[in-house]
C-alpha cells in the first residue's frame, strides 16, 4: 500500500516525565539514610575472630582455610536473630566460608544440626575470646556471661 504523505501523528508526544514535574523539588533530609556504626564494644567482639582458625568444623567441608575465616552471626532467635536482624555481635564465632555458608544458606545440614554445630563451635570460642579479649584490655565477657 503506497501513501502518498508521510504518517502524521495523532497526538503530540510531549513528554511529561517525571524529571520535568521534579527539576525544581530539594531532596528531603528526611528520607537520607547513613550506615549504621555500631557500637565500638560490639565491633571488639566481631573483630575478634580476625586471624584466628574455624571454629565450626563442619563435617565435608574441603577445608577450612585461614584466609577465608569471617565472624559467622547466630542464626538462633534467643540470640536475637530476626527476620531482617542479625543477632548481637556478642554471639559470633570464626568460620571458614564453606562452614558459614553451610550454616547460613547450605542444605546438607537440618536445623539442629546447625544449631549443634553453632552451640558446640561459641562453646570452644567464647573462652578463648574472652581471653584474647582481657589482653587486649577492657571487659573480657558481654554483659550476662560467666566466666
Amino acid at each position: 500500500m503506497k501513501r502518498g504523505a508521510q504518517l502524521q501523528r495523532r497526538t503530540s508526544l510531549q513528554s511529561n516525565t517525571w524529571l520535568k514535574q521534579v527539576a525544581g523539588l530539594v531532596p528531603s533530609p528526611f528520607k537520607k539514610k547513613r550506615a549504621k556504626r555500631r557500637p565500638i564494644a560490639q565491633r571488639r567482639f566481631a573483630e575478634a575472630c580476625r586471624g584466628e582458625p574455624c571454629y565450626l568444623l563442619i563435617a565435608g567441608a574441603p577445608a577450612h582455610p585461614l584466609e577465608s575465616v569471617v565472624a559467622c552471626h547466630s542464626n538462633q532467635q534467643i540470640h536475637g536473630k530476626g527476620m531482617g536482624l542479625k543477632a548481637d555481635d556478642e554471639k559470633t564465632v570464626p568460620g571458614c566460608g564453606w562452614c558459614h555458608d553451610q550454616i547460613d544458606q547450605g542444605n546438607r545440614l537440618s536445623k539442629d544440626e546447625r544449631r549443634a554445630y553453632w552451640d558446640a563451635a561459641y562453646a570452644r570460642w567464647a573462652p578463648v575470646r574472652a581471653i584474647k579479649l582481657a589482653k587486649q584490655g577492657g571487659a573480657a565477657l558481654p554483659a550476662g556471661e560467666g566466666a
